[in-house]
């Protein structure tokens, strides 16, 4: 670099002609050197992004889809894990995003940028269109499109500055100050890694420098005018410059300035339109969120620490820049452009002094962000002060170029933004000072770390599969309080991420780099990488009531953040969720509480499986059978037991499985975001079709209909129907037993309840046919070692008039722990058959007494065995559920009292007065 610059200027003349025409080998020159620059502004394959440029990254998209320059459509995308502002007056912890009137939410910065990106966008748009709404995948093309929009618009500029030098020096030094700009300067770390304005704002000034300093025309006037407004319209602080060019502009139009000034309005009224019709603010989005401790009021020290602090220092990031002012003399008497550069250099002073009137430090972000814009502006001064140099000064400069090129080359390869933590998180008198510390200089503290992996291009899956709400007395490891428990599994190009990060309402919760294995995970995805997850955050500091969940995810060390997932869970009272089972009402109220922190944000509960009829080692899958046999026990209690919510969640996630066909699958909708690792796209079946429609029928009643008429097809001669919805060539995710689609007892009991509410002659001939059966062991296929849902559907049948007589030992289990949950239903079904009487009340106060010792543990050891798979086939699992245990419990326990109620006075012996519940 020293040797060219020597060798060049040596044999330049220090006069030269002003204002050179550019000629066809100047624009392919600057053709060369824009392409040269968007290859290397891709080399490192990642984007070095902040806050400020979300809305930019994904907006162009809604103003093609949605056509709105407002954030709601894509509201969650933008926030990224962070809670947007609830009110006008709040700030969110999604601080780059307003809310202003009418519920609209706007970008807190100016929007100039997507605006004029957007036709560029076009492609993308059409490329999503043709795929499906996958929010992972819009999320990695909008990534992919703001790093190359970025690129282009910093090489564009770079290719513009050489015909601008061209103007007032030769092929060789243009080129090397072009290419000095491009490498030594926050143009490649700031302006070409991401949607900043001032990739946009450098690119409008040296276009409108190369204007200013051709022929005076219409159509470059009208042209420069334009640019002059955009200027100022896409960084308010950028008027300043914008006024610059635009006092030399008006001087350089002559008699057609009314042309110049009248074109820049165009784009200035355009935002004012935009900041009063939609922001609500003549000023704009920015400037209602203003404070006073945004202000610094020692104006020298901000001068110096813009100028010359190891961490934002213009001229300790780019040294050879500091050449300008040592030589001002030298570049105000170069007569070649003495005009504009008298008019751009105030407005470069008043900008500097602007910025440091203000907090200086500048947020988290690379160097001397803020006096990027201003670059080809210096970079114009720099032809005559190079060409006056001496050989000594020759090489000083060429040895500072090669200093600045090194710096940004570490802040392209290394920066993370690490660095800038103990600056912009200093408050009080001396929160200027980490600034000033060379050790936290991002040039020097970034290499303490490898340098980051390229993650520009991330194929991300993953899923949330649960949020549990974890009392003190079951936290991992013994820790005091409460802990929320999230479990799921994440894969960065079907690898294992670097980390996973839980936010809660947009704070930090916890992270893990810890990995494990996902047998199911692997089968969907067919690779071996560990993808499951577990993190565990103490919640005795969140407050109770509905909380917003995400997940962010890294594919490498020091990478950009992904937002994988959001979910909202709900927390209790401290009380309710912290109470010791004491006696039954204190039993009740943790009951409830468990079964409202087990139940997922989407409005359902997991359901466990073992590969024995043991609870050992379970594993957890997610099906519409469990949620729907919860809703049908729960359901009479429901108000009384304080769970009318969680159960309307639950009905509204059933409701939403029924399909345009009118069926329903175990696993739910085979497009679920659960398919794939909590279960499979698997065959509709009449089971779950009935199950749903009984308890959660759908709003669409045009569906019910196709759903009977379907599963009258697979009605067997004797008039018992079977489980799967398809013929046998059609199964999807079955592992059939010997006969591949069985008339299973329970089923029939499940299709006949459904049958009594739609079609009652169909429910009396299934009765009629399944009391013949009755006897017969082929149609215990899924209850056979497990009759809990069996002996309550009992209840339900006999209420119906149906009584079919199956054999007493199909009605027991030999499964240890199971015989007390037998005893619940038969206590349930007596209650539902039987007049009461105190010593039924007595014996079913003693059973839930029993069930709910030692604060529920039974539930941990031997929870309700619901039902098993069919037991020849070639795999064998038992599902169990804790969560209907307790539905189960509450049912009981609110019946109980209800009975008791009821009672007439003296029932209940001496130590019972009359009127007392």
């Amino acid at each position: 670099m020293t040797a060219a610059i020597t060798a060049h200027v040596h044999s330049q003349a220090i006069s030269t002609p002003a204002f050179r025409r550019i000629r066809a080998r100047d624009v392919a020159m600057a053709l060369l050197l824009g392409l040269l620059s968007l290859l290397v502004y891709n080399a490192n394959m990642r984007s070095i992004t902040a806050a400020d440029s979300y809305a930019a990254r994904y907006l162009p998209f809604s103003i093609w889809q949605n056509h709105s320059l407002t954030l709601n459509p894509i509201l969650t995308t933008v926030a990224q894990g962070r809670k947007p502002p609830a009110t006008p007056e709040k700030d969110g912890t999604a601080h780059w995003i307003l809310k202003v009137g009418g519920d609209r939410y706007v970008s807190k910065f100016p929007i100039v940028v997507p605006v004029i990106l957007s036709p560029f966008y076009l492609p993308a748009v059409i490329y999503l269109d043709h795929h499906d709404a996958d929010p992972l995948l819009f999320d990695q093309v909008a990534r992919i499109m703001e790093k190359l929009c970025a690129s282009s618009l910093a090489a564009v500029s770079v290719g513009l500055l050489y015909l601008l030098l061209r103007r007032r020096t030769d092929e060789g030094l243009a080129a090397i100050l072009s290419l000095l700009y491009a490498f030594g300067t926050t143009t490649w770390v700031i302006s070409s890694q991401a949607l900043w304005m001032h990739g946009l704002a450098q690119l409008l000034v040296v276009a409108t420098m190369l204007l200013l300093t051709g022929p005076a025309t219409a159509l470059p006037i009208v042209l420069a005018g334009l640019l002059c407004g955009l200027i100022a319209a896409n960084r308010q602080p950028d008027a300043i410059l914008a006024a610059g060019l635009g006092i030399y502009g008006l001087w350089w139009a002559g008699r057609m300035r009314p042309f110049f000034v009248l074109s820049g309005m165009v784009p200035v009224a355009l935002t004012l339109a935009y900041n009063l019709m939609i922001v609500g603010n003549i000023a704009g989005a920015y400037a209602l969120h203003v404070r006073p401790g945004d202000f610094n009021h020692d104006i020298v020290g901000g001068i110096a620490g813009l100028l010359v602090s190891p961490t934002r220092g213009l001229f300790v990031f780019s040294p050879f820049l500091l050449f300008v002012p040592i030589f001002c003399r030298r570049v105000v008497l170069e007569r070649s452009g003495r005009g504009l550069t008298i008019a751009i250099g105030c407005a470069m002073i008043v900008q500097v002094s602007f910025y440091a009137m203000i907090d200086w430090r500048q947020g988290i972000s690379w160097g001397p962000r803020w006096l990027t814009d201003m670059l080809p502006m210096l970079m114009w001064m720099l032809p005559p002060v190079v060409k006056a140099l001496s050989r000594n000064g020759r090489v000083a400069f060429g040895l500072a170029s090669l200093v600045a090129i090194s710096i940004q080359t570490i802040g392209a390869f290394w920066y993370t933004g690490i660095a800038d933590t103990p600056i912009v998180t200093a408050h009080g008198p001396g929160r200027m000072q980490p600034a000033w510390d060379v050790h936290n200089a991002a040039f020097v503290a970034e290499l303490r770390h490898p340098h980051v992996q390229a993650d520009l291009i991330v194929d991300l899956h993953g899923n949330i599969d649960a949020v549990n709400v974890l009392p003190a007395d079951q936290s991992t490891g013994g820790e005091a309080g409460r802990q929320l428990e999230v479990l799921g599994w994440a894969l960065t190009n079907n690898h294992s991420p670097s980390d996973v990060a839980v936010l809660i309402d947009g704070q930090w919760g916890a992270a893990t780099r810890e990995f494990f294995a996902r047998t199911d995970v692997e089968m969907a995805m067919g690779q071996a990488s560990p993808a499951g997850w577990r993190v565990t955050i103490p919640i005795d500091q969140v407050g109770p009531g509905e909380h917003l969940l995400a997940v962010l995810v890294r594919a490498t060390e020091g990478g950009e953040p992904r937002l994988m997932k959001q979910t909202s869970f709900v927390l209790a009272r401290d009380n309710e969720a912290l109470e010791h089972v004491t006696d039954l009402p204190s039993a009740a109220r943790r009951a409830r509480q468990m079964l409202a922190s087990h139940q997922q944000a989407g409005g359902y509960w997991l359901t466990s499986f073992t590969s024995a009829t043991r609870f050992e080692q379970p594993r957890q899958e997610m099906n519409t059978y469990l949620n729907a046999v919860i809703l049908d026990v729960a359901g009479p209690v429901a108000e009384t037991a304080g769970a009318s919510d969680m159960l309307a969640r639950a009905r509204q996630f059933l409701a939403a499985q029924i399909e345009p066909s009118g069926l329903v699958r175990y696993h739910g909708r085979p497009d679920a975001p659960t398919i794939g690792t909590l279960g499979c796209a698997i065959t509709p079946d009449s089971d779950d079709t009935a199950l749903a429609w009984r308890v959660a029928p759908s709003e669409k009643s045009e569906l019910l209909q196709p759903a009977l008429a379907t599963i009258t097809q697979f009605r067997r001669p004797d008039g018992l129907y079977k489980t799967w919805l398809a013929p046998r060539d059609k199964y999807q995710c079955l592992d059939p037993g010997r006969d591949a689609n069985p008339a299973d007892v329970g089923i029939q009991m499940h299709i006949f309840l459904f049958l009594e509410q739609v079609d009652k002659p169909a429910a009396r001939s299934l009765c009629e046919a399944l009391s013949k059966k009755a006897g017969d062991d082929d149609i215990w296929v899924y209850y056979a070692g497990a009759p809990l849902m069996i002996n309550l559907r009992l209840a339900d049948l006999e209420k119906a008039g149906c009584l079919p007589q199956f054999p007493q030992a199909q009605l027991r289990t030999d499964i240890p722990g199971q015989e007390i949950w037998l005893r619940a239903a038969d206590q349930l079904r007596q209650m539902d058959s039987h007049a009461g009487s105190y010593a039924a009340y007595q014996r079913t106060a003693e059973l839930l007494t029993d069930i709910a010792a030692d604060d529920f543990s039974l539930m941990s050891d031997t929870p309700p065995l619901l039902y098993h798979n069919d037991l020849t086939a070639t795999v064998k699992r038992f599902y169990w559920s804790q969560d209907f245990g307790y539905a189960l419990w509450l049912r009981l326990y609110f019946e109980n009292e209800r009975m008791l109620s009821k009672l007439p006075c003296g029932s209940g012996g001496p130590e019972r007065k009359c009127g007392e519940k």
